[in-house]
C-alpha cells in the first residue's frame, strides 16, 4: 500500500474512529486500527467487539493495500508533524510502515489486516431515514438517564420503541426517567423494541455535533437487525451490538394522576436549585420544596451549610412538601427547552413529573427522597 492524505484530514479521521478502540483488552490488536484502500478511497476502522466505526476519507493512491496500527501512538505522531504537509504512507512487505511528512520521517511496525477482527454485514434492505437534528434530539433527552450500574444491563441503554410510524425513546436509572417520542417520523411497517447502548449513541451524538460546525441538516441512515444496530452519516459508519433483555415496564412510571400542578419559571427554578444544591453533603442529600401559598420555599441543610430561599409561584392549595436529588432536577431543567416547567404531583412519596410547560414530546420523571 501507498498512499498519501493531508494531515488535518487523516487526524481527523482518526479521531473519529477512537472511540471504538478498547481500553481493557486481552487482545493487543484491538489497540490498533486497520487502515485500507477501498474505492479509490482511505478507510479506517476499529472496534472493540461490541462497537465499531469505519470512516473513508480521500487521498492519493498509488497502489492498493491494507494495514493495522497501533491507534493512540499512530495518533500522537500525526500530532508532531509539520503542519499543512501531506503524509505519505508506504508499507513494506514486512508490515512495516514508512511515513513521511516534510522531512521528518518514521517507521512503524504494523499487523496485517489478516489479523484484524471484521466488521459484521448489516442487511440494509430495511433500512430507514431520520434527520440528523432530530435523532441528536431524542438522545440529548434521554442519554443522560441512563444507568451506569453494571449488574442492571438493561438500563444501560436507551430503549427504543418503533410502532405505527412514531419512535418512542426512553431511559431510566430506577430513581428517573427521560422519554421522548417523535410520532409519524417512520414508515408505518417499521416495527421494533430494542435497547441501544450508551456508547454508540454518545458517538452518534458526536458525529452529528461534528467539529461545531455540525450535521443537523443530514439525514442519519439507520438499521436494526435482532442483535445490532447499524448507523451511517456522510461518510462514517457506525455498528453496535444491542442489549439483551427486556427492559422495564416505564409507563407504570410515569404519573398519569395529577393532584398538584404548578408551573415554574425554569431558569429561576434551575438557578436556586443550583445554590441549593452547594449546601447538600457530598455523599449525596435532598432539597426541599414547599409548595405554599403565593409561593415555592427552597431549602437544603449540611453539617456545616444552611440555605433557604424562595420563588413566587401561583399557588394556593395545601401546604406540600416534598424533596428531590438536586442533581436530578437540575439535569431535566436543562433539558426543557421552554421558558417555563409544568411540575405534577399527586404526594411527596410518588414520583413527580417535569414537562415543557405548553407541552411538547418529551418528559422526565423523578423519583422523590426521603429528607
Amino acid at each position: 500500500m501507498k498512499i498519501a492524505c493531508n494531515k488535518e484530514t487523516l487526524i481527523q479521521a482518526v479521531e473519529t474512529i477512537q472511540s471504538a478502540l478498547s481500553s481493557r483488552t486481552t487482545l493487543p490488536i484491538l489497540l490498533n486500527f486497520l487502515m485500507e484502500t477501498e474505492n479509490r478511497k482511505i478507510k479506517v476502522v476499529s472496534t472493540d467487539l461490541e462497537m465499531g466505526i469505519k470512516h473513508y476519507v480521500n487521498g492519493e493512491i498509488e497502489n492498493d493495500g491494507s494495514i493495522t496500527l497501533p491507534a493512540r501512538k499512530f495518533s500522537d505522531i500525526l500530532r508532531t508533524l509539520p503542519e499543512g504537509k501531506d503524509v505519505e504512507l508506504h508499507v513494506d512487505a514486512g508490515s512495516k510502515v514508512q511515513l513521511k511528512c516534510g522531512r521528518s520521517h518514521f517507521g512503524i511496525i504494523g499487523a496485517p489486516k489478516s489479523e484484524y477482527p471484521v466488521l459484521p454485514e448489516v442487511n440494509k434492505n430495511n433500512a430507514f431515514e431520520i434527520p440528523a437534528v432530530v435523532l441528536e434530539k431524542m438522545i440529548d433527552k434521554t442519554i443522560f438517564s441512563v444507568s451506569s450500574d453494571e449488574t442492571r444491563h438493561v438500563l444501560n441503554g436507551v430503549f427504543w420503541s418503533a410502532k405505527k410510524g412514531d419512535l418512542e425513546m426512553v431511559s431510566t436509572d430506577g430513581r428517573r426517567l427521560s422519554a421522548i417520542k417523535k410520532k409519524k417520523l417512520l414508515s408505518d411497517d417499521k416495527a421494533f423494541e430494542i435497547i441501544v447502548p450508551t456508547k454508540i449513541l454518545g458517538e452518534m451524538q458526536k458525529a452529528v455535533k461534528g467539529d461545531g460546525k455540525g450535521k443537523g441538516d443530514e439525514a442519519v441512515n439507520i438499521a436494526v437487525t435482532d442483535s445490532q444496530i447499524w448507523f451511517q452519516i456522510g461518510a462514517t459508519t457506525m455498528i453496535s451490538r444491542l442489549l439483551a433483555g427486556s427492559f422495564p415496564n416505564y409507563h407504570q412510571v410515569i404519573p398519569q394522576k395529577k393532584d398538584i400542578v404548578v408551573t415554574i419559571a425554569t431558569k429561576d427554578l434551575l438557578a436556586v436549585t443550583k445554590r441549593a444544591s452547594l449546601c447538600v453533603g457530598e455523599r449525596g442529600g435532598a432539597v426541599k420544596y414547599t409548595l405554599r401559598r403565593g409561593a415555592l420555599v427552597v431549602a437544603a441543610s449540611s453539617q456545616n451549610l444552611e440555605f433557604n430561599d424562595e420563588l413566587p409561584l401561583d399557588y394556593d392549595g395545601a401546604e406540600f412538601q416534598t424533596a428531590f436529588n438536586p442533581a436530578f432536577v437540575m439535569e431535566a431543567l436543562k433539558h426543557i427547552e421552554t421558558d417555563k416547567t409544568q411540575i405534577s404531583m399527586t404526594s411527596p412519596v410518588n414520583p413527580a413529573l417535569f414537562e415543557p410547560a405548553g407541552g411538547d414530546d418529551y418528559l422526565f420523571v423523578v423519583m422523590p427522597m426521603r429528607a
